[in-house]
């Protein structure tokens, strides 16, 4: 199949953007903002996580109602906030990408989470997690027959479609980082991000997204592996760089801390899951609207509510 984006490798390579496009579904690729809303100089961002998908007619219901809305809303960038899949497997990934493909591969950005990493194989180095089920489904016997060969530590699906687990970009009307936190968030992918952001024009806003949980969520029992262990270290120097916005996921819940102080705010943005099976929880994405001045956050329900979450002023 073919790849839907390239962005930043590892440490040491070169800073370069690449963007491999595919082919437009039927169902047509959405338009971008309109004339209008680019020469107020705003852009639009959907971001979803915890898809956690496996073939269902309910999650194929889901994923026909989150893509009408989604289609209206004509955002410039989708960003996915990992846990695409319900376990890594390669029949799992394909459909979910195509159904992503079908936003246009130019505008999907995106980065795995703990469950697209495949717990039927024990070579994997397993990132720890917070469900007990997901570490019953790893067995204790070596690779079953007929798997891949050539596996190695950390191996995922997410990488035959995706070139690249971390996201580097730099546009005229954003500074963009995504980080892969499987199973930690290594220093130095930090120190790469952080070193994006200084080579950055602060006058563009700055979102940072990684999978893990930076910070709790109201109705959220914490288990251990919900939070990154150097969670603290990771805001610190994401505020001390002024990042507008720091979106994470894992815990299946909307909601939003405000950091720093009126004069210099960061955001942290808890993502809602988006195809949630458990039937107790909301489901849903997350719209942000940014200009250099301002940014305004809304939750978007697959039922077609909509909940202003923040607006906030960026810092002269």
């Amino acid at each position: 199949m073919a790849q839907l984006r390239a962005s930043l490798p590892h440490a040491g390579a070169p800073l370069v953007k690449k963007t491999l496009l595919l082919p437009p579904l039927e169902r047509g690729i959405i338009p971008s903002s309109t004339t209008n809303e680019r020469s107020c100089g705003l852009t639009r961002l959907v971001l979803m996580s915890d898809l956690h998908y496996a073939p269902s007619e309910a999650a194929e219901l889901d994923l026909e109602r989150a893509d009408t809305l989604v289609r209206s809303l004509a955002p410039d960038l989708v960003l996915v906030v990992g846990d695409l899949t319900e376990s890594g497997l390669v029949e799992q990934f394909e459909p979910v990408v195509d159904w992503l493909r079908g936003f246009g591969a130019e505008r999907v950005r995106a980065i795995p989470g703990n469950r697209d990493f495949p717990a039927s194989r024990v070579v994997v180095a397993r990132p720890t997690d917070s469900d007990l089920h997901y570490f019953l489904a790893a067995p204790d016997t070596p690779a079953l027959e007929g798997e891949a060969s050539g596996i190695t530590l950390a191996w995922t699906p997410f990488s035959e479609y995706f070139p690249a687990v971390d996201v580097f970009e730099r546009r005229a009307d954003l500074t963009l980082v995504g980080l892969n936190s499987e199973p930690q968030l290594p220093d130095e992918s930090l120190e790469l991000a952080l070193a994006w952001y200084s080579g950055s024009a602060i006058s563009s806003p700055r979102v940072f997204f990684t999978h893990r949980a930076l910070l709790p969520a109201p109705g959220k029992k914490l288990k251990e592996g919900d939070l990154l262990p150097n969670a603290g270290d990771i805001l610190e120097r994401l505020l001390a760089a002024r990042v507008d916005l720091v979106v994470c996921a894992h815990l299946h819940r909307a909601n939003i801390w405000r950091l720093g102080s009126p004069v210099r705010e960061t955001v942290v943005l808890s993502m809602p899951s988006l195809l949630d099976a458990s039937g107790t929880k909301q489901t849903g994405f997350v719209c942000v609207e940014l200009t250099r001045k301002k940014l305004r956050a809304t939750l978007h329900a697959l039922d077609g509510t909509q909940t202003p979450m923040a607006q906030w002023r960026r810092a002269e």
